[in-house]
């Protein structure tokens, strides 16, 4: 086809590529109404991390843009508004078949699936179409804080915000809290550090859940332009049973509404039967999911 743009594996992205991306994003962001890749994927743009598949064409622009993560074996993958409907979706996805891990035998390296965010119906379409059948699903869930009430800390509880001290013992419960979770489990002081980097950090809403034994549990709240979010929850598994979930989601969206919200989301998978009934008894509703889609001849879980 006279045009086509040309496919580029690559496992580091120049400043101007990374920049590129970003625009061809934003331009899916405005046209679909959601944002194509998520924080994991904009992390790897800047980070060397992941591979990355380029549609290039005219000089300067990007027409189609992957990013596979060999950790999970999962990919993201968007198309320029103005160039879909010609194939260069399946392009994209027909490169995981020639991606550089392929064949190596590292962890990661067989294709899990490919991510579809609020599951629009152009995405449903090209899954049908490539024959990938859904294998996992995050709830994306939202509720008002308009009448929050406040948590009641149980006696033998201690909440306070997070310290720089911290970051070891919090990182080995987020590591026992996830340890079934292939992207939460796996954050390292690495990984922690970036995040704490971001903007949006800030120390008071990481808070921290103790009691006689350690660091029981915590909430990590996040807030970007008014809008709250329960970026993550987790439990130390010695101390599942007692309630302390629930206490640290109070504390947490009392703290969002302190600081200016009046609406928060979370995600959840959607297998999390526990999370999901704490989180509707809280006022949690699902407004979207997102969606991954798997080869369909590949076994399913």
């Amino acid at each position: 086809m006279a045009g086509y743009p040309a496919r580029v594996w690559t496992n580091r992205l120049t400043a101007e590529q990374a920049d590129l991306v970003r625009a061809l994003a934003a331009r899916a962001g405005t046209a679909d109404g959601i944002d194509p890749l998520n924080e994991e994927a904009r992390f790897a743009l800047r980070e060397d991390a992941g591979e990355h598949v380029l549609l290039t064409g005219v000089p300067g622009t990007v027409a189609g843009y992957l990013q596979w993560q060999p950790a999970y074996g999962t990919a993201q993958l968007v198309v320029d508004p103005d160039q879909r409907r010609r194939g260069l979706g399946t392009s994209l996805l027909a490169a995981l078949d020639d991606r550089p891990s392929r064949g190596s035998g590292t962890q990661g390296s067989s294709v899990n699936g490919i991510w579809a965010f609020g599951d629009l119906p152009p995405a449903r379409g090209f899954a049908r179409t490539n024959r990938l059948t859904p294998s996992r699903s995050l709830l994306i869930m939202d509720c008002s804080l308009a009448g929050m009430p406040a948590p009641e800390v149980p006696d033998g509880l201690s909440l306070r915000g997070y310290a720089d001290a911290d970051a070891a013992e919090l990182l080995a419960v987020n590591a026992a809290a996830f340890a079934h979770h292939p992207e939460q489990g796996a954050l390292d002081a690495a990984g922690l550090a970036a995040r704490m980097a971001e903007p949006w950090f800030d120390p008071a809403g990481l808070i921290l859940g103790f009691d006689a034994q350690g660091l029981a549990g915590f909430h990590w709240t996040k807030q970007v332009g008014g809008t709250g979010e329960v970026y993550v929850i987790g439990v130390a598994p010695r101390t599942q049973g007692r309630g302390y979930g629930k206490v640290l989601l109070r504390a947490g969206l009392a703290h969002l509404r302190r600081t200016g919200s009046d609406r928060v989301l979370l995600y959840v998978d959607s297998t999390e039967v526990v999370a999901i009934r704490m989180y509707e008894s809280a006022g949690f509703r699902v407004a979207r999911r997102d969606v991954l889609y798997a080869p369909d001849d590949q076994e399913q879980p």
